[in-house]
Formats: structure tokens, C-alpha cells, sequence
């Protein structure tokens, strides 16, 4: 990418090649034994994605990232939201319109052994997408595809082999080739390189690299390794739990990320220099995408949450032991929902009591006066199986503004970070994390 296109993108005068604007893919569950919420895999994304540029995606696994790449490319029906080419939205388009949106997007899928099918020479199979929308002759078609493999790094000879005499980096290169036959502007590129050795991954982002520059490609990649991110994005956006928790210029990203869930993933990169990050290891495991939490997605596992003043004389500890606690309590009150919960009660089956979990998380603690007075109350609650009332006590005792309100993006100047620790009124998220680590 040109300095010129990017400072014309920094004074808003480049139009997007992509524009993502409230997005949202829902999951129902449409069986007639538990009515349950929708898995919300992607929770209301915008961003744009401009002509030539490299766009990477970057979360935890499940955090919705792929769902959000082949909704772009209408292979996922979009609940809700729009994704504008050209100012048209995609979900509307039909008949001719849909099929040339379809030549100018393609895929490359994560895993090159099952994207590809075994039973078809790599001839066939890079030359499927020009038969399916009968591009020129078949003599044209064959020639077409000949030149791919060479563009790709392969053969002539290996247009009449078969995918299981090839190794995963040469599978893959043969993906890149098939998602270029219809000389497409834009490709989702889903985890290309997870599947593969790390000396090959670096040939095939070589490869890449190569092909942007040569053909003005523009990629959205997809990826849970930010290592990788620093060889190919420009732009890196973070998604979390359904949402962008942070997007901005890949070096700013790096040098200075904004969000905590950014600072964590960072600060596990191996081998990262030039920053006094420790890692950051997040408790528990991200919640379901069907019971997301109220307010910002990140603060069950956000080590700057936000806490209420009036508790500010906790220790770390404690608070560590309040924050599991209450995951044990929202795990066993999801449980206690359905069908199937119902019939283990009618059955007489019992929940064991929180008796183990409150002395394994408070014993060597120190928690009084009203704070523990709470808690003492939440385990009463609890142990008569009322686990959903316990957490909602706790909720209303150590919540706070992270639990109550959904944050929007409080940066600017090509920035986005959703975290309410960028509002003036609060400490900042590296002051706020320093300060922990110190006080642990």
C-alpha cells in the first residue's frame, strides 16, 4: 500500500472497497424440545476495507471471526446489518449482481486438506470457479489455469496429479490458485497458514505479500496468531465475543495497543521486544456466544475492569475470588435451564452444594464488613439452589459502569477501542493493569 493512499484514507477522501456497518449473524436453535437464545457468532461489526490494503482479523477461537469472513461473502445469511460494494449491500443483490460479486470475492479456506476434493485432479480443481461461470473456451480455461499454478509457485506437471500427492504447503498454494481463477478484487483469506509448518507459513505470507502487490489484491485475514499479523496487516482489528474490541494501523496496534483484550493477546506473542509487557494470562474461558454478558463483552476476564468505588480497599485476591465465584454461580444458573434440567429435578437428582467452591476461593482471604456480608448472603442463596438471585446480589454489590453499560469506541484519528478506561473520569488501561501486577 502507497503512503498516499493512506493519507488520503486518514483525511477521509478514499472511498472503501468494503464497508461493514452493523453486522450480525444469529444461530436459533429451532428444536421443539428447548426453546433457547440465538448464538450470536457475530454481535453488531462495522469497519471498512480499502481497495489494496491488508485487513487482519484477529481473536480467540469461537470469537467469531470466520463466521464474520463468510458472511461477507454471503455464504452465511446475515441477521441483521449491512455489507456495502460499492454502496450496494450484498444481501440484496441477485441473479447477475450476485454472481459477479462472486467473481470479484474469493476464499481461501483454513485447513488445505479438507477444502480440497480428493477425487479431482489440482487441474479440475482450480478450474471449477471458470467452469462454474463458463469463462472462455476450455481450451482458455486449461491455459488459465496453467498460468495460476506458475503464478502460485507450482508446475505444469501438477495439473494432472491428485491433492494426496502434495504436501500442506503446496494444498494450500493450490487454494490461493482456485480463489484467483475468477480474477477476483477481494479475498478472505481464513486462517491460511495455521494448519502448516511455521518455515512454511512464511512462504506462503511471502506468497501473498507477492500477489497483492502484483495483482492490487485486497485481503481480509483472518487469523489467532498476532505474530503473523505483523508480517501481512496493515490494519489489525480485534474481535471479541462477536464484537471489534479494538481496530487501528497494524505498527500503532503493536507499539500502543488501547484495549485490554489487545494488551493480553500481545503480551503472549514470543519473542516480542521493545515493551515491558508480562503476560497477561485472562481467568476462565470467554462466555457463550448464546448468553453473552450485560454491558462490555470482555469484563468477566478483563484484567482493568472497572470496579465500584466504594470497595476500592479490596485486594487483587479478592477480587479474583468475588470475579470465580460469580462464574461458578452463572455457569450453574445456565444450567439449571431446559428441559433437561427439568427432568433431573423431577428425578431427583441434586445439584452438590458451593460449599467446596467457597472455601477452595475465599479461605485465605481477606474480605469484611459489607463486602462479605454480601457474599455471605449470595452463598446462602446459592446453597438453596437460587443460584441465579446469588449472582445477581453480587452483581449489584461489585458490579459497575463494565456490567452496566455497553462501551463505545472512545478513540479517534483512525483508532477504535471499545473500553470505557479511555473516558477522562478513569485511569488508563496500562496505568490501571501496572498497578495490579504490582499490588498481586
Amino acid at each position: 500500500m502507497t503512503q498516499n493512499t493512506l493519507d488520503a484514507r486518514d483525511a477521509g477522501t478514499e472511498e472503501p472497497l468494503v464497508s461493514v456497518r452493523d453486522l450480525k449473524t444469529y444461530y436459533t436453535d429451532d428444536s421443539i424440545i428447548a426453546s433457547k437464545p440465538p448464538v450470536k457468532a457475530v454481535d453488531g461489526v462495522s469497519f471498512d476495507i480499502y481497495e489494496g490494503e491488508t485487513l487482519g482479523l484477529v481473536g480467540e477461537s469461537g470469537c467469531g471471526k470466520s463466521t464474520l469472513g463468510r458472511t461477507m461473502l454471503g455464504l452465511e445469511t446475515a441477521t441483521d446489518g449491512d455489507v456495502l460494494v460499492d454502496g450496494t449491500d450484498v444481501a440484496d443483490l441477485s441473479g447477475r449482481e450476485r454472481r459477479e460479486w462472486a467473481r470479484n470475492a474469493g476464499m481461501v479456506f483454513q485447513d488445505p486438506e479438507e477444502s480440497l476434493n480428493d477425487r479431482m485432479t489440482i487441474g479440475e480443481i482450480v478450474r471449477e470457479p471458470l467452469d462454474a461461470h463458463s469463462v472462455g473456451t476450455p481450451d482458455e480455461r486449461r491455459e488459465r489455469v496453467r498460468d495460476l499454478l506458475d503464478t502460485v509457485g507450482l508446475q505444469p506437471e501438477h495439473y494432472y496429479r491428485y491433492p494426496h500427492q502434495f504436501s500442506g504447503g503446496q494444498k494450500q498454494r493450490i487454494g490461493i490458485a482456485r480463489a484467483l481463477a475468477l480474477e477476483p478484487d477481494f479475498l478472505v483469506l481464513d486462517e491460511p497458514t495455521s494448519a502448516l509448518d511455521v518455515s512454511v507459513q512464511a512462504r506462503i505470507i511471502n506468497l501473498l505479500n507477492d500477489l497483492q502487490n502484483d495483482l492490487g489484491l485486497t485481503y481480509l485475514f483472518i487469523s489467532h496468531d498476532l505474530s503473523v499479523m505483523q508480517h501481512i496487516a496493515d490494519r489489525i482489528a480485534v474481535m471479541y465475543l462477536g464484537n471489534i474490541a479494538e481496530l487501528g494501523p497494524s505498527r500503532e496496534v503493536f507499539a500502543n495497543p488501547e484495549h485490554p483484550y489487545t494488551v493480553s493477546l500481545l503480551s503472549a506473542v514470543p519473542g516480542r521486544h521493545g515493551t515491558d509487557l508480562d503476560r497477561i494470562s485472562l481467568p476462565g474461558t470467554p462466555p457463550s456466544p448464546r448468553n453473552p454478558p450485560n454491558g462490555c463483552p470482555f469484563n468477566t476476564r478483563c484484567p482493568a475492569k472497572i470496579r465500584p468505588a466504594e470497595h476500592d480497599d479490596l485486594s487483587v485476591d479478592a477480587w479474583e475470588a468475588i470475579e470465580a465465584f460469580r462464574e461458578v454461580l452463572r455457569g450453574r444458573a445456565l444450567d439449571q435451564d431446559g428441559v433437561f434440567a427439568e427432568v433431573k429435578r423431577r428425578l431427583g437428582f441434586v445439584d452438590a452444594d458451593v460449599t467446596e467452591s467457597v472455601d477452595e476461593l475465599f479461605s485465605n482471604v481477606a474480605i469484611d464488613g459489607a463486602a462479605w456480608e454480601t457474599i455471605e448472603d449470595a452463598i446462602v442463596l446459592a446453597d438453596s439452589g437460587r443460584y441465579a438471585d446469588a449472582e445477581a446480589l453480587l452483581a449489584d454489590e461489585f458490579g459497575g459502569v463494565c456490567e452496566e453499560q455497553d462501551p463505545t469506541n472512545e478513540l479517534d484519528d483512525g483508532r477504535v477501542s471499545r473500553c470505557h478506561r479511555h473516558r477522562d473520569e478513569y485511569d488508563d488501561v496500562a496505568t490501571v493493569i501496572e498497578r495490579r501486577r504490582a499490588d498481586d
